[in-house]
């Protein structure tokens, strides 16, 4: 999956069923939060960036390395 430089919405990312599969194995809570909706519009790096102190940057990291490889 090309993340164009973490620039790549959480709305495209949900779109792909193997990205959203990962996101529900690695993170379930993620796809029930309420503010998904709104979220969907936002980049990647956008709200990864709001989760920091809730998600390390290795997590980050592994969820990009992840992701490229979808």
């Amino acid at each position: 999956m090309n993340l164009k430089n973490g620039q790549i919405t959480v709305g495209e990312v949900l779109s792909n069923p193997n990205a959203r599969a990962l996101l529900q194995r690695e993170y379930p809570a993620l796809l029930n939060h309420p503010m998904l909706g709104m979220a969907r519009g936002m980049t990647l790096n956008q709200v990864l960036g709001m989760a920091r102190g809730k998600v390390s940057q290795q997590q980050v990291n592994r969820l990009f390395e992840q992701l490229s490889r979808i």
